[in-house]
């Protein structure tokens, strides 16, 4: 009974905190029409946007949808983290280079001590103004959408925004509207808590992990909330300006691949995520997902001021949408892994993530090294941003923030694998590079593979 007036508590305040934004004129307003290609129709607040197009043709496909609505930008200018419409730069607050073809020399790298020293990662005030190194490219643009393209096939990272589906999401996505899904409607996720504001990833361990760390303990707790709840612990932290000592939860969330999703050329949308970003779910491959037989689904992480995700990597070309808040990036090539104290060791829970603290000065000895290069972005609500597979990468939410992401396979030429393979030794690659590896030094004088090296991703 508790928990029911708890929620019915909770959904009152967001219903009123709506209500009032209806009278104030910027309640967010749903689409009039979602089109069959799987795009949407974004709506708009704000200034007047250019002449739209009446109707997309029905052949249209989330490329080419997408130039007929170069519109979707907000314009709140009190939220700076917003991309605004007619305003990428906030009024001066961010500075991004010039859009120019994708060449060997980028990106430039900047020494990672030097990156976290300038702006400690416990601290969520955006240096202002703040300088993009990263490409930043307007997806609506067909020329711009052209050079994303080759950034994303150069394998180097990149941010895009005034994307049509990411724009529907952002207006769709209230607090009225997430309560809905979550607490009425069962949509499962689970949060995280932590003593501070650091999360360490960390999976159940097998039976061979419980006997080679048998003094090992989750460097977090699991805890039962609705998502009403937690939605108010975060906004709370926000207006408290909450320290990086206190304690802090992490909301997360998936859904199935898309091969589980296939029906035929079809794909089976039922679960709210997949049905508002359907780029991320396409039937096909496109500009988002690459390989839709290697896809890992979307996943969701809902998080609050200060929560730190530790340094990490990913095997897979990976799409990171920010559709709520903003979000610091520290962006490392796989050449930097051997700086990182990544896990190696498959068996443990925490395997692939840095054991380093990055807010803490003990990471200078680690970073100094001129190898050691990496990039800082903040991926502001509105943005799309591109992390290669293996790129490793470390994330701090700079306050409420929603972001989803998807991952296709591997590129082609399997960028990235080599580095990781010296770094990490066979524990850190994909079960068929290990296996094409092996058939490749098969037979050659000397050779030797001893069992157990070869184990699954």
């Amino acid at each position: 009974m508790s928990s029911c007036v708890k929620y019915s508590a909770a959904l009152a305040a967001v219903a009123c905190t709506t209500y009032l934004g209806i009278l104030l004129g910027q309640q967010h307003r749903r689409p009039s029409s979602v089109h069959g290609h799987g795009g949407h129709d974004a709506p708009h607040h704000g200034p007047p946007r250019p002449p739209r197009p009446s109707r997309r043709s029905a052949g249209d496909d989330d490329l080419d949808a997408a130039a007929a609505d170069r519109h979707h930008i907000h314009a709140e200018p009190h939220s700076p983290e917003l991309i605004q419409w007619g305003d990428w730069s906030a009024k001066g607050r961010f500075t991004k280079p010039p859009a120019r073809p994708y060449s060997s020399d980028y990106p430039q790298l900047t020494n990672l001590w030097e990156i976290v020293q300038r702006w400690n990662p416990d601290n969520v005030s955006i240096p202002v103004p703040f300088r993009e190194t990263l490409a930043v490219l307007n997806y609506s643009d067909p020329h711009e959408r052209s050079l994303a393209e080759a950034y994303r096939n150069a394998e180097v990272p990149f941010k895009i925004y005034d994307v049509p589906d990411v724009e529907f999401a952002r207006d769709q996505w209230t607090d009225v509207y997430l309560t809905e899904q979550f607490d009425r409607k069962g949509n499962q996720f689970k949060v995280e808590e932590s003593t501070n504001n650091h999360f360490m990833y960390w999976r159940s361990p097998s039976a061979s992990g419980r006997r080679a760390y048998p003094d090992w303990a989750p460097p977090t707790d699991i805890v039962h909330s609705t998502f009403a709840d937690w939605l108010a612990f975060a906004r709370g932290a926000d207006d408290r300006e909450l320290g990086p000592e206190a304690q802090h939860r992490y909301l997360m969330m998936g859904t199935p691949p898309l091969s589980a999703l296939l029906r035929g050329s079809k794909v089976r949308r039922s679960h709210f995520v997949t049905k508002d970003l359907p780029c991320f779910t396409p039937g096909s491959e496109n500009f988002f997902v690459t390989d839709v037989r290697k896809n890992k689904g979307i996943q969701c992480r809902f998080g609050m001021r200060g929560v730190i995700a530790e340094a990490h990597y990913d095997g897979g070309r990976n799409m990171v949408a920010m559709l709520r808040g903003a979000k610091r990036y520290i962006l490392t090539p796989p050449t930097s892994c051997a700086h990182l104290n990544l896990i190696r060791d498959r068996k443990h829970p925490s395997f692939r993530h840095s054991e380093i603290d990055w807010s803490h000065h003990s990471a200078r000895e680690a970073f100094s090294p001129e190898s050691a290069g990496a990039i800082d972005t903040v991926l502001r609500e509105g943005e799309i941003l591109y992390i290669p597979s293996y790129w490793i990468h470390y994330i701090t939410s700079l306050k409420y923030s929603i972001q989803c992401n998807t991952r296709s396979g591997s590129p082609p030429n399997h960028d990235g694998e080599a580095d990781i393979g010296r770094c990490m030794g066979g524990e850190g690659m994909p079960k068929a590079a290990l296996e094409k590896k092996k058939k490749k030094l098969r037979g050659a004088p000397g050779f030797h593979m001893t069992s157990g090296v070869i184990k699954d991703h």
